[in-house]
Parts: C-alpha cells; sequence; structure tokens
C-alpha cells in the first residue's frame, strides 16, 4: 500500500514538473503568437494622435521603452518561480523517503511542497503578464508617416485622430453582416486603424483615413447526409483587404484644381487603385483600394503627393 502511495507521489511530481517548465517557458519576446486563423498576434495598442507631432513621436517611442523595460524586469525574477517550485518537490520526496523506510508518514512534507507550487505558480503566471507581444509593424509606420507630414504642417498647427491597432476582427467593428444558401453567416469588419487631420502650410486641410476590411465566416454546424451526424465547422479567414480614404479641402486663394490622366479614376498609383475622385466644390475626395492585407508608410506618403498632381498654384 506505501508502494503504490509512493508511486502514486513520484507520477505526481513528475506530470507537474513537466507542466510547471511548460508554463513558465511560455513565450517570450519576439514570439510566433498566433491566432486560430495563423495571423501573428501583436500588442493592443490605441493611440490617440492630438498633439503636435514631435510630441506625438516621442510618447510613442517612450511608450515602447517603458512595455519594453516592464519585460525585461519580469524576466530577471524569472527564475524565481523554478526554484521555489523545485523546493516544493524537495519537501515532497522527504515524505516519500519516509514512507520508503518503513515509517508511517503523516504527508505534512507533501502538503508544504504543495502550498510551495501553489505560490510558484501563481508567481509564474504573474510574471509571465509581462511578456510583451510585439508591436504591430504599423505603429512604428505611422511614426514615420507623422515624421514625414511634420515639415508640411501649419506653424503651431497639430495632429488631430488616432492609431487604433486594438484588432481589426473585434465584435465592436463588425460593419454588416450577410448570410449565404446554406445560412452561414459571414462577418464584415471595418477597421479604420489610421486617421489624420492637418492643416498644412500651404492653407489646405488634410483629412487620411487607412482602413482594413476583412471577411470572417462564422463557425456552423454542418449536417452529413450520409450518417446524419452533425459537426461543428470553425470559423474560417475569408481574406482583407486596404482602403484609403483622403480628402483635400483646397485653399482658394493658392491653388486651383486641375485634373489630369495620371491621377483619375482607375489608375493604379503605387499599391492602390483609384475607386472614387471627386473634385467638386473647393475639395477632392478621393478612395482607393489595395488587395494587399497591408499596406507600408511609403504606399500611403507615395499617394498623397501623386494626390497633390491635381493641384495648381495660382500666380502670384
Amino acid at each position: 500500500m506505501e508502494g503504490l502511495i509512493c508511486g502514486i507521489v513520484i507520477a505526481g511530481i513528475v506530470v507537474l514538473a513537466f507542466f510547471f517548465y511548460l508554463l513558465n517557458t511560455a513565450r517570450k519576446k519576439g514570439n510566433k503568437d498566433t491566432n486560430q486563423f495563423g495571423k501573428k498576434e501583436y500588442a493592443p495598442v490605441y493611440v490617440s494622435i492630438a498633439d503636435k507631432p514631435d510630441a506625438i513621436i516621442q510618447g510613442m517611442n517612450k511608450f515602447v521603452a517603458e512595455a519594453q523595460k516592464t519585460e525585461t524586469a519580469g524576466d530577471k525574477w524569472r527564475w524565481i518561480p523554478m526554484m521555489i517550485f523545485f523546493a516544493g518537490i524537495g519537501l515532497a520526496l522527504v515524505d516519500v523517503l519516509i514512507i520508503l523506510f518503513g515509517y508511517s508518514s503523516s504527508f505534512v512534507f507533501i502538503g508544504g511542497g504543495v502550498l510551495l507550487w501553489v505560490a510558484a505558480l501563481v508567481m509564474a503566471r504573474s510574471l509571465r503578464r509581462s511578456d510583451l507581444l510585439d508591436f504591430h509593424p504599423r505603429y512604428h509606420k505611422t511614426k514615420d508617416i507623422l515624421h514625414t507630414l511634420r515639415d508640411d504642417l501649419k506653424p503651431g498647427a497639430t495632429f488631430l485622430g488616432h492609431l487604433d491597432l486594438t484588432g481589426s476582427m473585434l465584435d465592436a467593428k463588425v460593419g454588416r453582416e450577410t448570410k449565404d444558401t446554406q445560412n452561414r453567416t459571414t462577418q464584415l469588419f471595418n477597421d479604420p486603424w489610421l486617421s489624420l487631420k492637418a492643416k498644412l502650410y500651404d492653407g489646405n486641410v488634410l483629412r487620411v483615413t487607412a482602413m482594413q476590411k476583412t471577411k470572417k465566416r462564422k463557425s456552423y454546424w454542418k449536417t452529413s447526409r450520409i450518417s446524419g451526424k452533425s459537426k461543428l465547422k470553425p470559423e474560417k479567414f475569408k481574406g482583407s483587404h486596404q482602403e484609403l480614404k483622403v480628402r483635400i479641402v483646397v485653399n482658394p486663394e493658392a491653388y486651383k484644381i486641375r485634373p489630369n490622366n495620371q491621377f483619375s479614376l482607375n489608375k493604379d498609383v503605387g499599391k492602390y487603385k483609384i475607386t472614387l475622385l471627386d473634385t467638386e466644390g473647393g475639395m477632392i475626395n478621393i478612395q482607393a483600394v489595395s488587395p494587399f492585407e497591408d499596406a507600408d508608410h511609403e504606399s500611403i506618403l507615395g499617394f498623397l503627393k501623386s494626390a497633390y498632381t491635381l493641384l495648381e498654384r495660382k500666380a502670384a
């Protein structure tokens, strides 16, 4: 009987040690964490853009530095839960040795070991919260956009808008839902991840909105025609693309709008294709789409530069 108990205790120690090893060696910075669709996950970040360019960029850099500092501090303590855990194993082995030598045991040492294991697990989970998911590339691309546009701002002017990297497929971002002939529901998500408004040095007012549109088919039950059994089909990623909306409120004292063939409806400009172009009412309204799941800052800045070819400066 005592041998059986001893075997159970040893097996339990081995299982718990393996479990703790998996837990305490969880992801680190630079991880490859992905969601259920195989897409890499990033740290959820929301930045309100309502300040001068340099202040915004400095704030974004500071935020990254503080997050990295927190993770580094957690890494320094990561070995302690493991030491506590093995100390608990040592206590448990005392009871095992007592049993092996033929003495009766009250399992006090095993109880103490269990308490140490619980403390180690709690501490390990607490330290794991300091692990940092990578920042989305858009975070750094947006800094480059702000850095480039800052010289075009009216002196003393600020940017207004936001950078939303909290996730492109949140419930709050469902634009609409559709059903097919098999009653399967497809959700269409609208994620305006970047919104910028600025008054420029030349008197124009620029608005830029970069949006990701994503499709996802929800999980559903499918009944087999042969066996009659129902099986739950998982959610399925159906693709995404980028949209870019640009509005330029033109300063009539400095410019007149002059359409051209190089920047016109259905033209490809970099990674984008122009799907809407309206130059009426002293404003330029443009909408463009890109089949790419992401667009780099060079593509956005290049598109803005090309849009300015619609303007002709008036003679002084």
